[in-house]
Order: C-alpha cells, then sequence, then structure tokens
C-alpha cells in the first residue's frame, strides 16, 4: 500500500469518526464501534478508488463521506 493510499484511508476514518461523533452514533462496544469506522472507511475508499476528487468528478470529497457516512450508520 502506498504512502498516499494509507493517508487517504486513515483520512477517511478520521471522517467517519468525526461524523458519526457529530451524529452522536454510539454503541455498547467502543472497540466494535471503531472496527465499524475502520470498516466503513475501507468500503468509502473501495466504492471511490477511481476517483481523484477535484480532478475526475463533479463530486465533492467532504459531501460524499457525509452522505455515505449517515447512509450507513442509519441502517
Amino acid at each position: 500500500m502506498t504512502d498516499k493510499k494509507i493517508y487517504s484511508l486513515c483520512e477517511a476514518v478520521a471522517d467517519v469518526s468525526y461524523i458519526a461523533a457529530k451524529e452522536k452514533y454510539r454503541t455498547e462496544d467502543s472497540r466494535e464501534m471503531i472496527a465499524q469506522f475502520i470498516e466503513l472507511a475501507r468500503d468509502f475508499e473501495y466504492m471511490h478508488r477511481n476517483i481523484e476528487w477535484g480532478v475526475n468528478s463533479p463530486l465533492e470529497y467532504v459531501d460524499s463521506i457525509y452522505h455515505f457516512t449517515i447512509f450507513k450508520i442509519n441502517q
């Protein structure tokens, strides 16, 4: 995994965690919640693997990860 991909995944984990906390998302087990955030970030990164934000997509990264996270935590 390249440094760029590692950074992108870490950024996604941080953003998912921030959005979920802002929405007051909680689980009984904090370790399970963190595992969920990591898995959501992996899913987000996989779904958007061919997108270069601001280059080949009209979508904004912040809007995309926000809507993705809200959708997933409300399932």
